[in-house]
């Protein structure tokens, strides 16, 4: 009867192999064709990165480079590019609220003292 058992673990152990075999050999095409797909979307993205093929698509979409260069000079920005050192006498976290609040509402707010 033992001699029966083994024979059968034998052959299921050699149809688990067989199976397992079958299977690397499908996820290594798998392997194999998602590593050719990679590498050609890689040369196909460093062929639209290229400046003359940005020109190409630019000159199709009707944009052209100007004729002369323009520089407009800012008074001021009603973003909050960054926190102010405080020196009003509030705690930082006060000087950030009211710069979000300055940056949502489109005007630069100061923390004022109420003293």
């Amino acid at each position: 009867m033992s001699l029966i058992a083994a024979a059968l673990l034998l052959v299921a152990q050699s149809a688990a192999a067989t199976q397992a075999s079958y299977q690397i050999a499908t996820l290594k095409q798998e392997q194999a064709r998602l590593t050719a797909e990679h590498d050609q979307l890689l040369a196909q993205l460093a062929g639209d990165r290229a400046a003359n093929r940005v020109a190409t698509a630019a000159q199709q979409l009707g944009l052209s480079h100007p004729s002369r260069w323009q520089y407009v000079h800012a008074t001021g920005s009603p973003i909050a590019l960054g926190p102010r050192p405080s020196d009003s006498g509030h705690p930082p976290m006060w000087d950030g609220v009211m710069a979000v609040v300055g940056a949502i509402t489109g005007r630069p707010l100061e923390a004022t003292s109420s003293h």
